[in-house]
């Protein structure tokens, strides 16, 4: 949804996010060291990095005190059926945010984390969202699909809690960050797809080195509407608009497919 205000106004927004996500390494002419910045450089191999930043990305919003992250670590069921995302078991604070993560040896990076910034904004890193297939072409890069779907689905649902608890203003920016996409390709598809792999089936690929797909909330945030556009625009940077995160038979057919 466009946001609201004069030109001006809106300008200046856009203009507090893009230098907050300057800081933070979210933007493309960042290189090789894309989505690494702030805590993402924690996590070893990241695939994909989902920060949601309110309009005062400098606001003092959420306490990080105990009955924070008491709050943070509270079970939830998942918005889209299925397993819900596991964020991890550890946890940590940092000048700037509360941090749930996974870790399994003490010399190696973070897996995966949840963090909620003292300015009210979620943010989420992943890693472990790609593997590889031998194509004609040699190793082909593949990601999973729906994994991010429903990573940022979840997100998106949480920030909306936060929303609640702590009255953060709107509106907000939502941005993922997805790294190394140059030459790979899209898999693990909801029931009815093929996956790269299976039969002689043609892919396509990426020809962007890294993705950064925005979102704007003005009114609200819609997650179910927020991850089923995300998940059709990654399809289109990677050469398809065939939405193979919705079913195509079976139980959820012409839905999103929680089954991975």
């Amino acid at each position: 949804m466009a946001l609201k205000g004069t030109i001006q106004e809106v300008d200046a927004q856009r203009a507090r996010w893009a230098a907050k996500r300057q800081g933070q390494a979210l933007t493309l002419d960042t290189g090789e060291d894309f989505a690494l910045g702030g805590l993402g450089r924690h996590t070893e191999a990241l695939d994909a990095r989902l920060v949601c930043l309110p309009s005062d990305p400098l606001a003092d919003a959420v306490p990080l005190d105990q009955e924070t992250l008491a709050w943070l670590k509270q079970s939830r069921q998942s918005p889209y059926g299925g397993r819900y995302p596991s964020w991890g078991s550890r946890e940590r604070a940092t000048s700037g945010a509360l941090v749930l993560y996974d870790q399994y040896r003490e010399d190696a990076g973070w897996t995966h984390y949840l963090a909620l910034h003292r300015h009210g904004g979620i943010e989420v890193g992943l890693s472990h969202l790609t593997y590889e297939i031998r194509a004609m072409t040699g190793q082909l890069r593949v990601f999973a699909l729906r994994s991010i779907v429903g990573a940022a689905w979840a997100a998106a649902a949480m920030q909306n809690e936060v929303l609640d608890q702590w009255h953060v203003q709107m509106p907000f920016e939502l941005t993922i960050g997805i790294r190394n996409t140059s030459r790979a390709t899209l898999g693990g598809f909801a029931e009815g797809w093929a996956n790269p792999g299976q039969g002689l089936g043609e892919f396509t690929i990426c020809l962007e080195d890294h993705l950064l797909l925005r979102h704007e909330a003005d009114d609200g945030i819609d997650p179910e509407r927020y991850a089923l556009d995300l998940g059709d625009r990654i399809e289109q940077a990677f050469g398809s608009i065939s939405r193979r995160h919705l079913a195509r038979v079976g139980e959820y057919v012409g839905r999103f497919d929680p089954s991975f």
